[in-house]
């Protein structure tokens, strides 16, 4: 989904995909509260959202 509020409420896991390959994958909590990848700390930027 493109919808960034709606999977951190409901996702468990996640993976961001960048052309078709995967950038960053594991537990959601993690993921937004710490990105590892620029793309990924790109895309929870832009999305507007405060994510902790």
């Amino acid at each position: 989904s493109h919808d960034l509020a709606v999977v951190h409420a409901l996702a468990h896991d996640l993976i961001v995909i960048k052309d078709g390959k995967v950038v960053e994958q594991g537990p959601s909590r993690e993921i937004f509260a710490a990105p590892q990848q620029a793309y990924t700390q790109e895309l929870l930027r832009s999305s507007g959202l405060v994510f902790a």
